[in-house]
């Protein structure tokens, strides 16, 4: 069998931790490792100036002192990234792919530190943050990104500020915010090949002050996608699957010193279960019913399965600026849930062996509070972090 992941049915876990984290860091000289922007020479946006949040401060890539490989919005759009599968192929030692029984779900490695499972309760050694946000498990993760402002991808190990489950290093997505001036952008695409259908992209976003202190941002996405593979049990096409997200975002000045950003994001997909193919194994002992090239795309199955998941997530971020060594104190609180049943065929054969349903229900949240300032050569950050993840 080629494809055999994992999974615990009505395993139920809670995890919940509280971090405290005192850091002095004097100004540095050396200069920064950033990857990923030599791909650029073709193009003047990949050579852009990145600001980074590497050390919970804004800052130029070029002057953190940290392994990191970073990409603004307009180099995203230059190497037509869609998902974090394709960010890997131009930054060395990392791996960001998605293995599993159901779709989008994150088995991430830099450095040769990571996990190859799909079961929820094994913690990653490779953080993600979605706008400062800490994601607890690894599922509905890799998923085709819009409206991004930025990526950045930092060599482990990163606990000292980003706490537990970043030995192999940390990801942080930070989706766009309202912008000052009315702004609209669209886009739409169709692609197809081989013996499948084809799939269609659409995506669009609107942008600016609502009033005087408050600005907006809506981002829609949608994909549509008729299925790439064929299934040679009844020769149909195999793989279908569909998707939608809207995110909408509010930016609240209170006064000169205070903003908050207030996020939603909704997500809904579904569609076919895992295309899972036998061969010949190891041993060279092929399959009992069918059996297919490795190299080839080819299976035959009885059960196409299903899978159909809902993602929330919410975040309320704000930034005081205050006179105390010119700093700032943030407060971040997240929570998501993720809901998720499936049905697959892992003995991937014309003949019924071994089809596995699964559900996975998870609801966590978070708090990050923290400070921030300069004192004369000393970068000072301290914080407190409480974080709650319950799992069934």
């Amino acid at each position: 069998m080629a494809l055999v992941t994992r999974s615990k049915d009505g395993l139920c876990r809670r995890q919940s931790s509280l971090a405290f984290v005192i850091t002095a860091v004097l100004a540095a000289t050396a200069p920064a490792m950033v990857q990923g922007q030599t791909q650029s020479q073709g193009s003047s946006g990949l050579l852009e100036e990145i600001v980074v949040t590497a050390r919970k401060r804004e800052e130029l890539a070029t002057d953190v002192p940290l392994s990191v490989s970073a990409y603004n919005a307009n180099q995203l759009e230059s190497l037509k990234i869609r998902d974090m599968t394709n960010l890997a192929v131009a930054m060395p030692n990392v791996a960001t792919d998605d293995i599993g029984t159901i779709k989008g779900t994150a088995n991430f490695s830099i450095r040769g530190l990571g996990i190859n499972s799909s079961i929820p309760s094994i913690d990653p050694t490779v953080g993600v943050f979605v706008d400062g946000v800490y994601i607890g498990v690894n599922n509905g993760l890799v998923l085709d990104m819009f409206d991004i402002a930025s990526i950045e991808v930092l060599r482990g190990p990163q606990g000292t500020l980003f706490g537990r489950n970043v030995t192999g290093g940390a990801i942080l997505i930070n989706t766009k915010r309202p912008t000052e001036q009315l702004e609209f952008s669209a886009r739409g695409a169709i692609d197809g090949g081989g013996d499948g259908g084809l799939s269609q992209y659409y995506m669009a976003s609107v942008s600016g002050p609502l009033s005087d202190n408050l600005g907006g941002r809506l981002s829609i996405y949608h994909n549509s996608d008729d299925g790439w593979f064929e299934n040679e049990f009844n020769g149909e096409d195999h793989g279908e699957s569909n998707t939608t997200i809207f995110r909408p975002v509010l930016s609240w000045d209170l006064n000169d010193r205070v903003n908050m950003v207030f996020r939603w994001e909704h997500l809904e997909s579904d569609g076919d279960g895992p295309a899972s193919q036998s061969h010949t194994n190891g041993l060279g002992i092929p399959a009992a019913f069918a059996n297919f090239d490795r190299d080839s795309f080819n299976f035959s199955i009885d059960e196409p399965g299903f899978f159909d998941f809902e993602k929330d997530l919410f975040t309320w971020e704000t930034n005081w600026s205050v006179d105390w060594g010119n700093g700032t104190i943030t407060n971040i609180f997240g929570w998501r849930e993720y809901n998720a049943e499936s049905v697959s065929d892992i003995d991937a054969q014309p003949v019924w062996l071994f089809h596995a349903p699964a559900f996975l229900d998870t609801e966590q949240w978070s708090n990050e509070l923290r400070y921030n300032g300069q004192f004369d050569r000393s970068n000072v950050t301290f914080g407190l972090f409480v974080f709650d993840n319950e799992i069934d």
